[in-house]
């Protein structure tokens, strides 16, 4: 498979799009919010926010519930829930990072199996979250992020190491190129399924390969004269 095709694939619809039941309308009876819905929709409030304080009532609104209804005994730890809502950016980052590792070909096609995928959970759970924005969390909140970031960190720099052994991606800094990708996934913005964003999401897949892949054309001597 080529690179090109991993990138149309970016344009597919997320998985779950489909099988998610809509929103209750206002008034009706309304079935109790699942907790893979309430931690989706805190994690959206934490990246459109940049706040980690979110009030129940915004995440029944978010989660497409009633903004007065009694909260789930388990949302009582504040702290348990951002956790949650951390680990699923980085079960989502590292079932990505698995779809890489086990793809067909050079590591060039492996990181485009990477974006792919990533990009396909960013609009299935609407933001894949920072691990670098909890500097006013429980010290041992921070710890966890810390070894979610750093495991992250690894393997994709791993990734870009075995491009440059194969010849695959240019001889870019790693920790550089990693930031790059990473800071390209994790956008504080909440990201929609709509026509828009997938066209959005595969021209971002396009142009991180070409950055990636291609060398910086080498400098003439006259380009590097000053001139007078």
């Amino acid at each position: 498979m080529s690179v090109l095709d991993f990138a149309k694939i970016a344009s597919r619809p997320a998985s779950n799009e489909e099988s998610e039941p809509a929103p209750a309308a206002a008034g009706s009876f309304a079935r109790p919010l699942s907790r893979a819905r309430i931690v989706d929709a805190a994690t959206r409030l934490i990246a459109r926010r940049g706040d980690h304080r979110i009030p129940w009532p915004a995440i029944a609104v978010e989660a497409g519930g009633e903004p007065f209804g009694a909260a789930p005994d388990w949302l009582d730890d504040l702290p348990d829930l951002i956790d949650q809502c951390y680990a699923r950016t980085a079960q989502a980052l590292a079932d990505s990072l698995l779809r890489a590792e086990t793809a067909p070909g050079n590591a060039l096609d492996k990181l485009a199996a990477f974006l792919v995928a990533a990009l396909e959970a960013r609009r299935e759970l609407g933001t894949l979250l920072s691990f670098r924005r909890g500097r006013n969390l429980p010290e041992a909140l921070q710890r966890r992020l810390h070894e979610r970031d750093m495991m992250v960190r690894t393997r994709l720099k791993r990734l870009l190491e075995q491009g440059r052994r194969d010849g695959s991606l240019a001889r870019r800094n790693p920790d550089s190129a990693c930031e790059l990708i990473l800071a390209s996934l994790m956008v504080p913005d909440v990201a929609v399924t709509d026509p828009e964003q997938l066209i959005w999401d595969s021209e971002l897949v396009e142009l991180l390969l070409a950055a990636l892949a291609e060398p910086h054309p080498p400098e003439s001597r006259t380009d590097a004269l000053p001139r007078g």
